[in-house]
């Protein structure tokens, strides 16, 4: 069982649950250590000398575990998420994805229309923005629940658990339009950035690697198509 102190009143807690812990030890060992007669008047100052060792080492240590815990989830956050965008990295989407894909759920791969042009155009800062941008608007208009994780360069793979490929498409569609109607600001100017969509449904958690591959091939269609709209498998 691991104890997380997360807040200072996790850690105020945790001080006064030890020393109430020393202060029962205290009285144990008194009873039978000491006479009865001379039990009474030394219990009260090994009480006073417990409390006054007990509750600011075990406060201490509160806020050590305390600190422990943040850098935890702050290494935790790092390990899983792309430093760019934020959205998860390939590794932790595959975890992820392990323990929430059950029918129906849907796969969407977005992929940034002409994203090199654009770099090469206004430049890599640029084309880092128009990446947070779209991982902005993605997570904006998706549900808390739905992952969404950068698979390399500019593409990104969204899971939406209990969702059907018909209610995939829908929101895949959703989000090609707030795309296009969105732009993202580049020193000052709006720049239009596109994306392209493809759509698959997953069947069982066995079956999202077959699902990627089928939602990339919808992708391409997409791209073939003409960019900037939305292909279901």
């Amino acid at each position: 069982m691991r104890l997380h102190l997360k807040h200072i009143r996790d850690v105020r807690v945790f001080a006064a649950a030890v020393t109430v812990v020393a202060l029962a030890g205290n009285f144990v060992l008194h009873s039978l250590m000491y006479p009865r007669d001379l039990d009474g008047e030394l219990l009260f100052a090994g009480s006073v000398i417990t409390v006054s060792l007990a509750l600011p080492i075990s406060f201490f240590i509160g806020l050590r575990m305390r600190d422990i815990y943040r850098l935890t989830i702050r290494l935790e956050v790092a390990r899983d998420h792309d430093p760019l965008t934020g959205a998860l990295t390939r590794a932790a989407f595959h975890s992820r994805a392990a323990g929430l894909v059950g029918a129906p759920a849907t796969l969407i791969i977005c992929d940034i229309d002409h994203f090199k042009a654009f770099n090469d155009r206004f430049g890599h800062l640029a084309g880092d923005a128009a990446l947070r941008h779209v991982v902005e608007v993605l997570g904006a208009n998706c549900r808390k629940g739905d992952l969404i994780a950068r698979f390399g360069g500019e593409e990104f793979l969204m899971l939406l658990p209990g969702t059907t490929p018909e209610e995939g498409g829908r929101v895949a569609q959703r989000l090609c339009e707030r795309l296009r109607v969105t732009p993202v600001p580049v020193d000052g100017t709006e720049r239009p950035v596109t994306a392209s969509f493809g759509v698959a449904e997953v069947r069982t958690a066995n079956d999202l690697v077959t699902a990627i591959a089928r939602a990339d091939g919808a992708l391409y269609a997409a791209k073939d198509e003409g960019r900037n709209r939305v292909c279901r498998a």
